[in-house]
């Protein structure tokens, strides 16, 4: 184990990395980022999508997709910014979204593929069936007769009136997962039995027993959003904490902070770990990770904050606002499954495909199946043939998008050796699995005699750590070299507030000493405005 330079104090390294960062905009060696560029990018789809396709929007749409691919082009060899992972999301994000743009205006027809689960209000006259009622029973609906309204869930499709589409098209857009969408992703769970029911009713009003059953979930769904608004506060809290317990481990580490190289001991009271062999390269990757799970929790925490809280509050608003039920706590599924059973019971693949976040997913698997319409025919009915091109698809556009990321920070990485080829290295990682336990095992053990479900889920558990610890550090090291583990996730720490860990130098409760945003001017009608830091 090679011995640990002295490292820098970290607010010098910040204060370096910002010079560095100022020095190549003075100098015309890269471009600033200005915040009206980043408004325009995500909105060059919009109209596009609000242009019915028999008026001519698939030509649209085309048109507009060939200019989001030329301004991300654009961004990725001249723009550069700090905020967001030193430079790291200003990269990763323009990629993510010619991916998604290029799912809705190229891949898939929105305007007849798509609906959204939306709240209506529909008039409750009395029934037939109401009308035959015993006495009771009639007085029960005619009390409820008196209710002018019954608000009920249906299918929207593309809205024909122009007023509508607007908030259509932005939902659309903007929610990667589709909780309220035709194609809402596995990962979130099937929608509850009495949303299904309203959705699948013919008649567009409610009798009288439905009507009582519809107040009762409304009464529980209140409850529901209830608990999920608390669950997400103290899933903020707690990813809060861990942070910032992850960023003072890191901030003492010179991996994260200087060079990215894995060989240099770790500081105390990490310096006995060097005694046992790749002891030291399983806790870095640990913290690597932990570190990505709890930013991405943190951060994903704030969508059943933000707008189940707001519509728990002001619930006329939130109905003026949007027909989505934003008070419905289905709407707001888990960022990440179950840990261990998606692991122990699934290894590698569940890794990715069960727990992992799966914000991505929708994007990956429609250029996928886009591909595989491309195929003949003979080829693409074919499962192993399909599995294999969602397979690198997948893996190989997280790849690439990560490798932009990597490619946009301001220092120099390795996006090729670094997080592309860990990407596809997974892909392989899935191959290698599938085939052992569907043609290997089977072959020795004999298809009739499965294995103990002990010894499986043992097996799964080892090939999963193992295939991480083996490939993860290409990523986990370009991650570090490029300076993402200087960005400051929390503007308070209580921990270096209360001086504990670090030196006093670098102790002090407000982080974010930066300006995220400065007006920059360089002459040309195009080149001022506010720029993103």
């Amino acid at each position: 184990m090679a011995a640990t330079p002295p490292i820098p104090f970290y607010r010098q390294l910040v204060e370096d990395y910002h010079s560095q960062y100022e020095s190549l905009i003075q100098n015309g060696e890269a471009k600033p980022v200005f915040l009206w560029q980043l408004i325009a990018l995500l909105l060059l789809p919009v109209p596009a999508l609000l242009i019915p396709r028999r008026k001519g929007g698939r030509s649209v749409q085309l048109f507009v997709l060939a200019c989001v691919s030329g301004t991300v082009v654009h961004f990725l060899r001249h723009r550069r910014m700090l905020l967001g992972g030193y430079g790291y999301m200003g990269g990763l994000l323009p990629a993510w979204w010619l991916i998604w743009c290029a799912v809705w205006l190229a891949y898939k027809n929105a305007e007849r593929e798509c609906q959204r689960i939306v709240r209506t209000t529909v008039s409750e006259p009395p029934s037939a069936k109401e009308r035959s009622a015993t006495q009771r029973d009639w007085t029960a609906a005619t009390e409820h007769a008196h209710q002018p309204n019954v608000e009920r869930l249906v299918w929207q499709s593309y809205p024909q009136s122009l007023s509508q589409r607007p908030s259509w098209v932005l939902s659309l857009l903007f929610g990667m997962r589709g909780p309220e969408w035709n194609w809402r992703i596995s990962s979130l769970g099937p929608l509850p039995s009495s949303v299904r029911a309203q959705l699948k009713a013919e008649d567009p009003s409610f009798l009288t027993d439905e009507m009582v059953q519809a107040e009762e979930e409304i009464r529980a769904d209140t409850a529901a959003i209830r608990a999920r608004v608390r669950s997400a506060l103290l899933l903020c809290i707690k990813s809060y904490l861990s942070l910032d317990l992850i960023k003072l481990l890191m901030i003492r580490d010179t991996y994260f902070m200087y060079n990215g190289n894995m060989t240099l001991a770790p500081p105390y009271p990490f310096t006995s770990l060097a005694a046992v062999p790749g002891l030291v390269r399983f806790y870095r990757l640990a913290v690597t990770g932990f570190g990505i799970h709890a930013a991405l929790a943190f951060v994903t925490s704030f969508n059943p904050l933000i707008f189940g809280g707001l519509a728990l509050a002001f619930p006329h608003a939130a109905r003026a606002v949007t027909a989505v039920p934003l008070d419905a706590a289905w709407l707001y599924g888990d960022t990440f499954g179950p840990f261990l059973p998606s692991i122990l019971d699934h290894g590698l693949i569940g890794c990715w495909s069960k727990w992992w976040h799966q914000l991505f997913r929708v994007g990956f698997t429609s250029t996928a199946r886009w591909l595989i319409a491309l195929l003949p025919a003979d080829t693409a009915s074919r499962p192993a043939v399909r599995q294999l091109v969602y397979t690198f698809v997948a893996f190989g556009l997280s790849g690439l998008v990560h490798s932009c990321g990597s490619y946009a920070q301001i220092v120099e990485t390795s996006p090729a050796r670094g997080p592309l080829r860990f990407f596809l290295l997974q892909a392989v990682g899935f191959i290698v699995q599938g085939v052992g336990a569907h043609v290997l095992v089977p072959r020795l053990v004999g298809a009739k005699h499965p294995l103990p479900r002990g010894f499986r889920r043992a097996a799964n558990l080892v090939f999963a750590v193992g295939w991480l610890y083996f490939t993860a550090p290409v990523i986990a090291d370009d991650f570090a070299r490029g300076g993402l583990w200087l960005t400051e996730p929390l503007p308070v720490s209580p921990l270096r507030g209360l001086g504990i860990g670090v030196r006093e130098e670098d102790s002090g409760w407000w982080c974010w000493s930066s300006p995220w945003f400065r007006y920059w001017d360089d002459g040309t009608y195009w080149g001022r405005g506010v720029r993103v830091v």
